[in-house]
């Protein structure tokens, strides 16, 4: 009898050490399980490492340790539902693990719109104490200390915010102009039919993109601006001018740069997006990082953001206005109002002078960082700023947006965004403009030209002193092409006064109103030669406006390279067939150059080797050999980057 009640005892002990042995088993594998899931971590290959990571939980029921990785990894890959359960599931289990898991799990909250559950978890991580945890991480707090309290005011503000009245709907523009990488910072030109911006593809690149014809929203397979500025380096933030004729853009770690990245300016034919004159912005520049230019209509005040010093936070707008001989004045921060502890960029001035938009991590929103907008209480070179204001749900998500810009009607905004569901990274979307968040002012954009009445010829250095009743002219200048732009308030009557030595001068007023179908407006003003009133009273009919040709083209090579690429040959035809078929009486100068890598002698034989190729090229379209002059002029010297020293240029001399 002893025996037999001792038997069943021996069998519970023999099968409770044989589940503890499972236990320790199924333990160590899933151990290993995370390990594994740390290595792909390390890799960044987050979807295998969620799988392992699946398999740990399976292998150990609770392993809360499973369950806070799993919840990073949900984070790294976008899937913030998953994260949201992973993180919970680690709080039922073991609360008192991770400080930092209740900060990440917020962030997976907000960015599921879910702002009064976020609001509480970042409230939970800003007043619990280190010592009540687990788990040692420092790093990943300090980050997070540094947020925390924007993000609470993030969650105040969106809490806000109803949701379901989104006005506009953002619609991503499409995989001709987005890819699986960074794209953002749009501008424009005045017509609204050439998009530049910038792309971080291998290296920050500024790309452009053409509206198809016909296609109001449909855009062309985007193209490099060109070698003139795209490097192995990194070029963007470009904007352009409102008249689209010059393009201002960042450039970083280039020969000539003073800090780490500067505000450069180039010449920019919209119709086709052909750069030349690239040069250092004068004046602009510090010894840090500036960059993310924009221009005032007038082309007379800058915004462009850097960190240098005089800020407020990490990177603050700044304002210069244009000097009588061309050189940028010492710039100044815009001041407390716009700039914040954070981090302000990407500024855009709308075409009324008044209204700035710009992104900002540091003023209240719905996450990462929103784009806003203010507006000047009074005159343009002052820093009187009202509140900023957020451009609300249809334009601003949780995820970061950086840069805006709206076409020259006024009536779509085009911007980048990281939210869910576009090509991968920063993407452009376009939307509709609601008026609550348009310019302050509607404009008339106005390109005039000033000619010869009888020879049709341009008139270089023409004033135009223009405005309305009560109120000051403006004084332009036409440019050697006989062109002027400026920006007019919509709806308005304006006379406009123009004068150049020894020719009479004309008066003229006209109503401006914005039409959607012509955003800019063109007027052509003839000029008379004083002592030609004789033959315009016999009725001599005027000489129809000529456009100016062009005579020179510089064309870039990459680093040991002289033969034309498809696109520099096309570039080169467009120049020679302005003439109309009179190419043989056309007498070309052919000058190659190269940069000052390698010795002297392979560098002349390079641009001698350089000029001959283009030369012959010319010859194929109908140049006369005997009309060509070309030769070597081996190293560019001066304050020159490299890639702009390799180069042939074309000179037409009569």
């Amino acid at each position: 009898m002893r025996h037999r009640t001792i038997l069943p005892l021996i069998f519970l002990l023999i099968t409770l050490q044989g589940v503890d042995a499972q236990r320790y088993i199924n333990f160590k594998l899933a151990k290993t399980l995370v390990e594994d899931a740390e290595y792909h971590i390390n890799r960044l290959e987050f979807k295998a490492a969620r799988a392992k990571l699946e398999d740990a939980i399976k292998t150990k029921k609770g392993y809360a340790v499973a369950y806070r990785m799993l919840g990073v990894v949900n984070m790294r890959l976008k899937n913030y539902e998953a994260a949201i359960t992973a993180y919970e599931k680690l709080f039922d289990l073991q609360p008192s693990l991770s400080r930092a898991a209740y900060y990440e799990c917020a962030e997976a909250y907000l960015k599921n719109y879910a702002y009064t559950k976020a609001h509480d978890y970042f409230l939970l991580y800003k007043l619990s104490d280190d010592r009540d945890y687990k788990t040692d991480e420092q790093t990943a707090q300090r980050a997070y200390n540094l947020k925390v309290n924007q993000q609470i005011r993030n969650c105040e503000f969106a809490q806000k915010i109803d949701f379901t009245d989104k006005k506009e709907v953002a619609t991503n523009m499409g995989a001709s102009v987005n890819s699986p990488y960074d794209e953002y910072l749009p501008t424009l030109t005045s017509d609204g039919n050439l998009l530049v911006y910038t792309s971080n593809r291998k290296t920050e690149d500024i790309l452009v993109s053409k509206r198809k014809k016909g296609k109001e929203e449909e855009w062309a397979q985007a193209r490099s601006i060109g070698k003139e500025i795209n490097t192995p380096l990194n070029e963007g933030m470009a904007k352009l001018t409102a008249c689209g004729r010059t393009l201002y853009f960042s450039a970083c770690a280039w020969d000539n740069v003073r800090g780490g990245c500067d505000i450069y300016q180039a010449k920019f034919d919209k119709t086709d997006g052909e750069i030349s004159e690239v040069q250092p912005t004068k004046g602009l520049n510090s010894d840090v990082w500036d960059s993310q230019p924009s221009i005032s209509c007038d082309g007379k005040i800058m915004y462009f953001a850097s960190t240098r010093k005089g800020g407020y936070g990490g990177t603050d707008i700044w304002m210069s206005t244009l000097g009588n001989q061309g050189v940028w004045n010492p710039a100044v921060n815009l001041g407390s109002i716009v700039n914040s502890g954070g981090d302000e960029e990407a500024p855009y001035i709308s075409a009324d002078g008044l209204t700035l938009y710009f992104s900002s991590d540091g003023h209240p929103g719905f996450g990462e960082a929103d784009i806003f907008r203010t507006t000047q209480l009074t005159e343009a070179t002052t820093l009187d700023w009202t509140v900023p204001q957020n451009l609300g749900p249809s334009i601003n998500t949780p995820f970061r947006e950086a840069g805006i810009v709206l076409s020259p009607d006024g009536q779509r905004a085009y911007f980048a965004s990281a939210r869910l569901g576009g090509k991968g990274g920063l993407d452009l979307y376009q939307v509709a403009v609601e008026e609550a968040i348009a310019p302050q002012q509607a404009n008339v954009m106005l390109d005039g030209l000033v000619f010869d009445s009888q020879t049709g010829e341009p008139i270089d250095g023409a004033i135009i002193k223009i405005g309305r009743t009560g109120t000051p002219k403006q004084i332009l200048k036409s440019d050697a092409n006989g062109q002027f732009f400026i920006c007019l308030s919509d709806k308005s009557t304006y006379s406009y006064i123009v004068n150049k030595t020894g020719y009479q001068t004309s008066i003229e007023a006209r109503y401006f109103k914005r039409q959607v179908e012509e955003p800019t407006q063109h007027i052509a003003i003839p000029l008379t030669k004083k002592g030609s009133e004789l033959v315009e009273a016999l009725g001599s009919p005027p000489a129809a406006p000529k456009v100016r040709m062009r005579k020179n083209l510089s064309v870039y090579f990459d680093s040991g390279m002289y033969e034309l690429t498809d696109l520099q040959k096309t570039q080169i035809k467009k120049l020679i067939n302005q003439f109309d078929g009179k190419t043989k009486n056309l007498n070309i100068k052919v000058t190659g150059f190269a940069d000052d890598v390698g010795n002297r002698d392979f560098n002349q034989s390079l641009s001698e080797k350089r000029a001959n190729y283009v030369a012959k090229y010319l010859e194929t379209l109908g140049i006369s050999k005997e009309k060509i002059v070309y030769d070597g002029e081996g190293v560019v010297e001066g304050n020159v980057a490299k890639h702009q020293k390799r180069k042939v240029e074309i000179l037409i001399l009569n």
